[in-house]
């Protein structure tokens, strides 16, 4: 099932499980924007940040969510589709053409990124706060787990070939690169192509020289590519 056909499903069956309880629905659920409003209204904690991030993680595994429990089967594995869908099924090789990368993981681990944000970015003003947050730690799960197993591979051929191993500061950098990304891409993307033009460059090409061309290529890209799944 390819990503439009998979976001057109999850969409599908949330709008029916949101007709079911209505008024249920108005008192309790909300938006992604809505949450996002209210945590930045919310004063900041004095509380250290190690144990305040040790709260956070009890309070998500405990508060219970207003997902219906039969939509929850599907946003699990629908997750797991899309970012394998985001990772596996764009033309490795034309892009990095078009845009001027070079053909390494690096590359590939930064389309996907750019991927997996398009998807998210078109799922959010579609479901609810609950619904997306659940959708998104699945899907970024998936993706963490297949980076750490293409990671295991290319550490073996390092270790063949006598290289240094740097699967673990890979792994950091790459954490850092995947925060930075969605955070500048959605700027960009919700200013003008100005603001996207800079979060490309700094993301994608990481601050170094490139052709301006390949960076108007990319805005085209990811213009046209999230209008097409609005249709």
């Amino acid at each position: 099932m390819n990503t439009r056909a998979v976001i057109k499903r999850i969409i599908g069956c949330t709008y029916v499980t949101r007709s079911t309880s209505i008024a249920k629905l108005e008192h309790q659920n909300h938006t992604v924007d809505d949450v996002a409003q209210r945590l930045l209204s919310t004063p900041e904690t004095r509380i250290p940040k190690a144990l305040s991030r040790f709260i956070g993680v009890i309070k998500l595994k405990f508060t219970k969510d207003n997902i219906d429990p039969d939509l929850k089967p599907l946003l699990d594995s629908s997750s797991a589709q899309l970012y394998y869908n985001c990772a596996n099924n764009f033309d490795y090789e034309a892009l990095c053409e078009a845009f001027g990368l070079p053909d390494f993981m690096s590359s590939w681990y930064k389309l996907t990124l750019m991927h997996v944000w398009m998807v998210l970015m078109r799922m959010h003003v579609s479901l609810t706060a609950d619904t997306y947050l659940r959708l998104q730690r699945g899907l970024l799960s998936s993706m963490w787990l297949d980076v750490d197993n293409r990671l295991k591979i290319v550490e073996v051929f390092q270790q063949e070939l006598n290289q240094v191993v740097t699967s673990q500061s890979d792994m950091k950098h790459m954490h850092g690169l995947h925060l930075q990304t969605f955070l500048e891409y959605d700027e960009g993307f919700l200013s003008d192509d100005r603001i996207l033009a800079a979060a490309i460059w700094r993301c994608l090409y990481v601050s170094r020289p490139c052709d301006p061309l390949h960076v108007l290529r990319v805005i085209i890209y990811i213009r046209s590519t999230l209008k097409s799944t609005m249709n």
